[in-house]
């Protein structure tokens, strides 16, 4: 197994946990629980901040799947394969999320350009009403 395959595994994985409709309730579980942690003056114990930062974030969990899998496929050695692949992960959710809010921000963009024509269609369908009325 190539070291690519294994940057490729350890994102899917890291994308279904941390971002995919199927994980969505597990995560809310979590965070609920996590949020419950922090009532009044308490802090969170080391197992909700672990399992919190495990279930929510892309760069947490891939540094933790990435140990395993390059330790079942090693490539390079263990150490050089946690670094790469990890890296890469880190990446390629980085570009993810890029793309993700570029394309919210076009949308909402396209959202405010729409609702402006719409107001112009109005205005101009009101002046054709009234323009044919004095006529």
């Amino acid at each position: 197994m190539t070291i690519v395959l294994n940057i490729f595994v350890v994102f899917a994985i890291t994308l279904i946990i941390t971002k995919s409709k199927i994980m969505a309730g597990k995560r809310e579980f979590v965070e609920l629980r996590y949020e419950a942690s922090k009532v009044g003056d308490q802090r969170p114990g080391w197992v909700h901040k672990w399992w919190h930062a495990l279930i929510t974030c892309p760069m947490c969990s891939g540094f933790w799947f990435a140990i395993p899998v390059c330790f079942v496929y090693p490539v390079h050695g263990l150490f050089i394969d946690v670094l790469v692949v990890f890296g890469a992960n880190w990446l390629m959710h980085c570009l993810e999320n890029l793309l993700f809010f570029s394309g919210k921000l076009t949308e909402n963009i396209s959202d405010i350009n729409q609702k402006q024509l719409d107001r112009i269609f109005r205005l101009i369908e009101k002046n054709l009403k009234n323009f044919l009325r004095n006529k």
